[in-house]
């Protein structure tokens, strides 16, 4: 059987996966359409750039309005990255499975 944490590791992959994906594209929209951006916050508010950081807690750090040529550098490099984890988690589950 697979174990727990390694099913668990895996959907949450799957699913960092799809939302950097779904974001890379609308951030490629903004591309398209000159810079001009229909990304927005929770309040409505269009976005002229993403956040990155440490999202909440007393130790929160954050930086504002990364520009979307470097944003897209940054979630292609995630997704890359998540995508070659998502492969040794295939590997460990198929270890787990006993089949090599």
């Amino acid at each position: 059987m697979i174990s727990v944490e390694t099913a668990t590791d895996i959907a949450m992959t799957h699913r960092e996966i799809e939302v950097a994906e779904k974001l890379l594209a609308d951030v490629d929209e903004v591309q398209k359409n000159n810079g001009v951006s229909d990304i927005r916050d929770c309040f409505g508010r269009v976005q002229n750039g993403l956040e990155l950081g440490v999202p909440s807690g007393g130790t929160s750090r954050r930086i504002f309005n990364v520009p979307w040529p470097m944003a897209k550098i940054i979630i292609e490099g995630h997704i890359a990255a998540s995508k070659t984890r998502l492969q040794a988690l295939n590997e460990k589950a198929r270890i787990e499975l006993g089949a090599s």
